[in-house]
This record gives C-alpha cells, structure tokens and sequence, in this order.
C-alpha cells in the first residue's frame, strides 16, 4: 500500500509541478528558519550545563539600595567569597575570578612580539567548583606544581601544535607563568580566560560559592547572607546569591551591560524571535493549506472514481496524509541542507560561533517537525478532499464554495503576518538609526581608541602627536568615553546636603584637559580641568578639582555650584570649578544622570585619538610606530586598538542583531506570503476561466476583470491591515519604552507598508488575469 500511495504521490507533484515547487520551497525555508531558531535557543539554553555541579553553584552579588531603586553589582571587593565559606558551614567550597588583559611572550622567545590574553587569577577551589575537558596535565598537575591552566585556543597561539606542557610564557620581568594544564574551554560557559593561575592575589572580581552536596538555599540562608556586609560592620549593602545557570539569561540589566569578560544572552531575543519563526512557519502552512485546496478542482474526480471503486474515506485520508508527509520530509531534508550550509554566518551573526552539529537530539526534532507539519498543513486538506460526495463530483459539481470565507481567513492572516513583520522589522531599524544618529552631546567622529599604559607619559605623548601629525586634531587620556561610561556608586555630599543626596547613584569619569575638546562637550559654568596638573594626584589641592554636568548641578539644586566641595568616592574631596552640558555618557536605554569628571591619571588606561578622517591607515601606523618610540619597554607588547565606532557599535550589538535577523525574517514572510498568494490567485482564475471567458465575449476588458478580482482580494487585504495597525503600534510602543531617547511611530510606516503589500499583490493578479485573458474565448469555454 505504500508503495501505492508513493507513485501516486510522485505522479501528483510531477503533475503540479507550481504547486508542488510552492509548497517545497515554503516549507523548507520556513522549516530551515525554525531549526536554525531551536539550534540557538538549545544553545543558549545549554549555557552551564558542562559542569557536573554547576546546580550548587551560585555567584554573589551586591545588592544597594540606591535612591532611584536596588542596583545590583557583580563585582565585589577581595576575599568575601571566603569569608563566607568561613562563616556558613553549608558551604563547601568559595573561589573569585579577577580578569587582567596582558601581554604575554614565549620564555625561549623573549624577542618576539607578544601576544594580549584574558589572564584570570583565582584560588585553588576553583578547580573543585569548575571540572573542564583535560586535554594534557591533570588539576593536580597545577596545584603541586603550583603551575597554570591554558586553554587549547591560547596554546595554539603560542606553541602552534607543540607541547605546551612545562613550557613559560611571561609578561615583562615581573611574571613567568608555567604551563602545567591544557583544556577544552565550552563555549557556553561564562568562566572565561586564556590562562588561568590559582596562586594569584585576591584583588577584587567576581566571587562564586558551592554549597555542600545535601544543603539547600533556604529562605533564613538566603537572609543570612544579605545581612553579612551589616553583620561585619561595614556597610548596609545587602549580598545576593544567584545560580550559577541563572547567570547567562537572567542576570540583571545593569549587571549585564557594565561587563567585559562575561557573554550574557538576552531573554527577550529568544522570544521576539521564536515569535518570528512560528508566523514564518505558519504563513507556509497556510500556503499548502491553500495550494491543497486550488489542487481539490483538478482532483474531485479522482476521489470520486476512487469511492466509486471502493475506496473508503478512512484509505482517502492515508493516501493524502501520505502525501503531505512525503511533502514535509522532502522540505525537512532540504531545510536541513540549507542549514547546514547557512548555520556558520548565522552563528556568526548571533555570536554564538558554534559548529553546526546534527545529534540523535536534532534527529528527533526533525522527525518531529516533520510529523506536526504534515499534519498541521495536510491534515486540513486530507479531511476535505476525502469529504466530496462521488454523485456531486461525477455530476460535474462541487463544494468549494462553501470553503471560499476560511480560503479568505487565511489569505488574511498571511497578510496579517507579513505586515506585521515588516512594520516591525522597519520600526526597530529606525529606532537603531536614531540611536547612530542622535545628537548624544559627544563628537565620536574618527576618534581611535588606544589601550595604553602611558599614565604619567601621556601628556608628553598627546602633545608630540599632535605636534608632528597634522592629520590629529587632539588626544585625551581617560578611563572611559563620554558615552559608555559605567563607573557608578554612591554617598556624595557637601555642605548642607540632605541625608537623602547620599543614595544618589552618579557616575565618575576621570580624563586630562583634553577631554573635552577632544569629544566636543560644551562647558557652560566655570572651567573645565585646568591644564599643567602634576600627574602625582596628591601633590597639590587643585589636582582635586572636579566639573560636574547639568543633571549634578539640578540634583544639587544650587544656581551658582563653582567652588561648592563636594565629597564623593570614599571620601575623597573635589571643589566644583565647572559645569558642562548634559550628554549621554551612557547607552541611550538609560536616562542622563549626575555626573563627576575628575583628574585622576592612576585609572586612565585609555588613550583617545580625534584626526581628521584622512590617510586612516598611515595616521594609525604612525601612533603605533610612535607609542612604541615612546615606550621602549612595551616595543614588543601588542597595542590594543579599536575605533569608536567599533566600541558603539558594540553598545547596541543586540538591537542591531535583532534588526538584522528581522530583516532576514521579514523578507522571507513576504516571500512566503507572496508564493501563497500567487497560488491563491492561481486557484481563483482556474475556478473562474470560463467566467473570464463570457465577460471578455460581453466587451470586458483585462482592466475591467483585473479590478474585479483586486477588490475582492483588497478587502481581505484592508481588513487585515486594520487589525495590525493597533497591534503593531501598541508592541512597538511598549518596545521603545526601552530606550530614554526613543523615535518616533511615524503614520507612514503604518500607511505605507500595507499598501505596499496590497500593490504587489494587485501586481500579482493583474499579471495571473493577462495571461488567462489572452486564451481564446473558445479554449476556455470548451467541455471536458
């Protein structure tokens, strides 16, 4: 029987081949879409999973209870993770992780350049919290040693394919690290770092506890360790503890984006685009629903000879379920190829960079896909062809019509989908271009981004550049730009402040005198750093001077601020010599906040570049050329450099991810939507040759019979519109609240796509009524 129903089933998609190339080709990209979504979300899902106790893990954070709400951080000052073991004895092992950027060389190869890694110093519990794929040495191998863990990424990049295994890298004079470990580091973890120490001093980081196999997190527990910063005496700030497989998708907003060694994941994007896929997924499904039905015409007689001949409904439905089926699994094959070969630029693109791997797991959901499809889209039409009566069939009749309100029902949701998508799609692209090209009170034109260790060379260095290139305009030294800037706290005061002023959270900026011109911010108050400064903060009163911004000056609610001392950040005193005009020094979802600019060198790694746009490649070589002149000592480190565009770019790297998959989504539902109406058209043209036939013999003409079908179809069209409208609008503007600094929901968008999508689809038919009008009258209305 069933190689019966294979013949026929071959046959039939031989014999439509338009239809059967439809269904295909939506089914498959559709398909293909969704495997690539449920391969990202198995990923994303999976982060953690490799450790064999990552259930009893949790990290620690600080919880403080600022002005405007609790704000959490996940660094938090040396030694409170084993302060905690200490103290609790329900936890069995406590470990930090404090990440440096430096540049290493070979030992037996000091003359060469080096090369910059994530270089993380912990304790030795780490090793019993955190079990990795031990490709050569053992954990004891580090501990007796008192040697390093290397991951076989970093390996490579030293060594090439030899033997790493007590072999030294080191940075400068002053650390030589021996190699008793290589590992295979997941991508799916957040314990990142190329070499890893466990002799290293306790510096601050990230702390991590494990609790002892039997324990449980109680609710007093959990109480006990938010008061244990009070208990101690030295402050109010609360401890929280959070799962180590928590971490990726459900950390806190500000924890999240003030982080340069973790890789956290976004909850909000695995929905938007699982919403995304299933409209795509159901815009095919309606097709070969659709496509089914058009096909019922030139196949009602063949149901009616085979009930004739004996077939039962029950053997109809098998036959036409078989059919789908063989549909669905060809698509499932072909969507497995298309992800196969289009899996690296979407990893690529979602940052997962991950290989495409096909495991017992996918294979069962592709069956399973393949099993749901074929009874979503064929399901419909088996039930309904296998429906006709044989006496009503032989007589030349049928009962389409009474199917014609849920052929329509579907046509309008397709556009329903589509039109939702592509408003969508268009809306968040928009908002990205607002947020490139708002005016953020920062110049951050050709701006290059040195990460120097220059501190008291800096000065000397900024005024050489400038003096002997003329394509630099200016430099600043800073510890971060004016507008991703992140060091923030709390307990500012001055004389005659309220007790409330001091949960104000604010930020610090620390920079030269140059800042400002180098990034265009406008003092309006007083003066801004002064020049000559001694580079030793303490030597002298006026290094402590400090400009604040607007939104400080407004938090204060002085009208003359200049010469108001301020105390801030642990106790340090700045007098107020300016006031600069507010702007964003953080990402355009936050609001501007006060703000504290400071002369403090000793935290300013970074040196900020502005030329003039010309001879890019020859201006960068000569600061690299010059920076390594200056510093003989580092002539062999690497210079790490970047532009800031790069560095805002990477600011809005989820937005401008989101709204390149959408793009991706929204062309493949118009698509999609487009194929079904095609073959909808298909369906009303073959039902209504003769039709066509008799007006085009009363004197209609192709204008005439192309309005008539447009209207019908526009109906639908402008139905569906009406209904995504308000729906998109409302999304969208629950979307942008968000972002601070928002653009607008413009009428056009909402006006300008739907009729776009009816246009096409008044192409579509004008072109199917043509090409039947030019048949001879005679053809069209000759019996069977």
């Amino acid at each position: 029987m069933l190689k019966h129903y294979f013949k026929i089933t071959v046959r039939s998609l031989i014999k439509d081949r338009r239809y059967s190339f439809i269904n295909i080709v939506g089914l498959s990209v559709a398909i293909a879409c969704c495997f690539l979504l449920i391969f990202w979300i198995k990923f994303e899902l999976s982060f953690e999973d490799g450790y064999p106790k990552g259930n009893q893990i949790y990290r620690v954070m600080k919880v403080e209870n600022r002005i405007d709400g609790l704000h959490k951080s996940a660094y938090i000052r040396p030694t409170v993770a084993e302060e905690l073991k200490t103290t609790f004895p329900q936890i069995e092992a406590a470990t930090f992780m404090s990440h440096e950027n430096l540049p290493f060389v070979r030992e037996d190869k000091s003359g060469e350049d080096g090369i910059s890694i994530d270089y993380v110093t912990t304790n030795k519990d780490f090793l019993k919290m955190f079990s990795f794929v031990y490709l050569e040495g053992s954990p004891q191998n580090i501990v007796n040693n008192r040697g390093v863990l290397i991951t076989k990424d970093a390996a490579y990049k030293f060594f090439g394919n030899e033997s790493p295994i007590g072999k030294s890298i080191t940075f400068g004079i002053s650390l030589t690290c021996t190699i008793e470990a290589v590992v295979e580091l997941p991508r799916n973890t957040q314990v990142r770092f190329d070499v890893l120490s466990i002799d290293g001093h306790n510096s601050g980081g990230t702390h991590y506890i494990m609790m002892k196999e039997n324990a449980e997190v109680t609710p007093e527990f959990k109480r006990q360790i938010a008061d244990f910063l009070s208990t101690q005496g030295e402050t109010k700030d609360k401890l929280v503890l959070q799962p180590l497989k928590d971490i990726h998708l459900h950390s806190p907003k500000e924890v999240a984006i003030n982080t340069r060694w973790e890789v956290y994941g976004n909850l909000e994007q695995i929905y938007l685009f699982s919403a995304a896929v299933i409209l795509i997924l159901i815009i095919a499904i309606i097709n070969y629903i659709n496509t089914s039905i058009a096909r019922a015409l030139s196949r009602m007689k063949e149901v009616g000879v085979r009930k004739v001949t004996g077939a039962t409904k029950r053997q109809l439905k098998e036959r036409f379920l078989f059919e789908s089926f063989f549909i669905s699994a060809i698509s499932v094959i072909v969507a497995l190829a298309l992800v196969k070969f289009f899996f690296p630029v979407f990893s690529k693109i979602m940052g997962t960079q991950t290989a495409f791997s096909f495991d017992l797991q996918s294979a069962l959901i592709a069956i399973a896909v393949c099993i749901i499809i074929s009874l979503l889209s064929g399901g419909y039409a088996a039930f309904y062809l296998s429906s006709f009566s044989p006496k009503l069939v032989m007589r030349g009749g049928s009962n389409t019509g009474s199917k014609e309100g849920l052929r329509k029902a579907l046509i309008g949701l397709q556009f329903f989908i589509s039109i939702s998508i592509l408003m969508c799609t268009t809306i968040i692209y928009k908002q990205i271009n607002a947020i490139f090209n708002a005016d953020t009170g920062v110049n951050r034109e050709n701006i290059i981004v040195l990460e120097t260790s220059f501190w008291y060379d800096a000065e000397n260095f900024i005024q050489i550049i400038k003096k002997e290139n003329s394509n630099i305009i200016a430099a600043s030294i800073a510890m971060s730009a004016p507008y991703n800037s992140s060091w923030g706290y709390s307990g500012i005061s001055w004389e005659g402040s309220s007790d409330e002023v001091k949960n104000v959270e604010f930020t610090e900026i620390s920079c030269d005198t140059h800042y400002a011109n180098t990034f265009g911010l406008k003092v309006i108050e007083g003066e801004f750093i002064k020049p000559g400064l001694k580079w030793w903060q303490w030597t002298e009163d006026k290094s402590f001077d400090i400009v604040i911004n607007e939104s400080f000056k407004k938090m204060m609610g002085e009208a003359n601020p200049i010469g108001i001392t301020v105390t801030y950040g642990f106790g340090r005193q700045g007098k107020i010599i300016g006031v600069v005009k507010d702007f964003n020094f953080k990402p355009l979802r936050e609001k501007i906040s006060p703000l504290i600019i400071s002369f403090n060198p000793e935290t300013c790694f970074n040196v900020y570049v502005k030329t003039t746009g010309k001879d890019k490649q020859a201006t960068l070589e000569y600061i690299l050329g010059k920076y390594k002149e200056m510093k003989p000592g580092y002539a062999k480190r690497p210079v790490a450099y970047h532009t800031v565009d790069d560095e805002y770019k990477e600011m809005y790297a989820v937005e401008l991810r989101t709204a390149h998959m959408l793009s991706v989504f929204s062309v493949i539902s118009f698509v999609i939507s487009l194929l079904g109406i095609i073959s909808m058209v298909s369906f009303m043209v073959e039902k209504r040759t003769k039709e066509i036939a008799i007006r085009k013999i009363n004197g209609a003409s192709i204008k005439d019979i192309s309005i008539l079908f447009i209207t019908g179809i526009a109906k639908v069209g402008l139905v569906a519109s009406a209904i995504s409208i308000p729906i998109c609008y409302v999304i969208m503007y629950q979307w942008l609240e968000g972002f601070i600094y928002r653009t607008a929901l413009s009428w056009w968008i909402f006006a300008l796509i739907p009729l776009f999508m009816l246009l096409i689809t008044a192409l579509v038919i004008i072109v199917q009524i043509y090409y039947t009008a030019r048949q001879s009258p005679v053809e069209s209305l000759r019996s069977e």
